[in-house]
């Protein structure tokens, strides 16, 4: 029975209120990008030098933002309120300024003076929605379309772990921010009559740095009790650790193999050096499909330090120095195990 007279407008204002809430929420998600590496290198650090990363995170940053509202309210919540299509169409309109998109289209309107530039950037935000339903649709309806589902098993004692820890670091937004620098500095490299040689270098380092803040929450993706469950399985804590690391590793060294590989697996040593302290003494729990953030300042800044200096060392004077890398992420994994065994007594 569909509700009639002020019982309609009751429900669309439970409905539109229950929607800011949940909106509410997922803005302060968002808030986690304060603690993202990348972000920080990006906004901070490069400053107006930096634009074509600011655009690489902007572009990124609208899959979540062009996301359709009521898609936050589960449907069968929807159902229990049997509105009439004229309410149902008031909610539609209404929900669309729940929508971050539609307060930066104003924003744009008002700041630029320009219908024409906002009218682009909901363009934009529109092709990244049909893209960001494309990818809920397919899943759902044809899973042999669904990439994770194709993650190898690396086999052995952990290889399924590895393969679950891999789903999980291709579910967060990272790994496509180093995807879009790869996938630019190969057009670089071919376009380019005389590429510089030392870009290739930073630009491996930059895309393990888009990766490293994952390497401070390795267990940031995993529930509680997933994580408990771990200490079920009959493997010691470096084990656990390795299975993560191996994820992590072999997710970068394919994002850097056409750039610096050398440079990029030095980095990323150093990342999951620093990394395995801050995930194993701070879980910092961390939401799908969007960018890591959380983790402990001073452990960002020492591993963006050793992961650039372990990279430009590798690259510019001899290989051998992935040695001490290897021995420095092979202690690191060591100590942190134990300290993961010593948890679960």
């Amino acid at each position: 029975m569909a509700y009639r007279g002020g019982s309609a407008l009751a429900g669309l204002l439970s409905i539109l209120s229950a929607l800011g809430r949940v909106t509410y929420r997922n803005l302060r998600k968002l808030g986690s990008l304060a603690g993202n590496n990348f972000f920080l290198f990006v906004f901070l650090l490069l400053g107006q030098s930096g634009g074509f990363l600011q655009v690489v995170l902007g572009l990124l940053l609208l899959f979540p933002f062009s996301s359709d509202p009521l898609r936050s309210i589960p449907s069968e919540r929807l159902q229990q309120w049997p509105l009439t299509p004229r309410i149902a169409l008031a909610l539609r309109l209404a929900s669309v300024w729940f929508s971050p998109v539609a307060w930066i289209t104003v924003g744009l309107i008002i700041w630029t003076k320009s219908l024409q530039f906002a009218a682009a950037f909901v363009g934009i935000s529109a092709l990244f929605y049909a893209l960001s339903s494309l990818f809920t649709w397919v899943p759902a309806r044809a899973p042999r379309l669904n990439i994770l589902a194709h993650v190898p098993d690396f086999g052995g004692p952990i290889g399924g772990l590895v393969r679950k820890n891999a789903r999980e670091l291709l579910s967060i937004l990272d790994p496509y921010a180093g995807l879009v620098l790869t996938l630019s500095a190969t057009v670089y490299r071919f376009a380019s009559s005389k590429p510089e040689p030392d870009a290739f270098m930073i630009l491996s380092m930059l895309v393990a740095l888009t990766l490293s803040t994952y390497a401070l929450c390795l267990f940031g993706l995993d529930t509680a009790s997933g994580f408990a469950r771990y200490h079920l399985f009959p493997l010691r804590g470096w084990q656990i650790l390795l299975a993560k690391d191996v994820a992590f590793l072999a997710v970068l060294l394919i994002l850097v193999a056409p750039l610096h590989l050398l440079a990029g697996l030095a980095a990323g040593l150093m990342a999951l050096t620093v990394g395995h302290h801050a995930s194993v003494r701070y879980r910092v729990p961390q939401t799908h499909w969007r960018f890591t953030g959380g983790a402990p300042l001073t452990s960002g800044l020492l591993q963006a330090f050793l992961m650039f200096s372990a990279g430009t060392l590798v690259a510019r004077t001899s290989a051998w120095v992935l040695l001490p890398c290897v021995a420095m992420f092979a202690g690191s994994l060591w100590y942190f195990g134990k300290e993961l065994d010593r948890s679960a007594e």
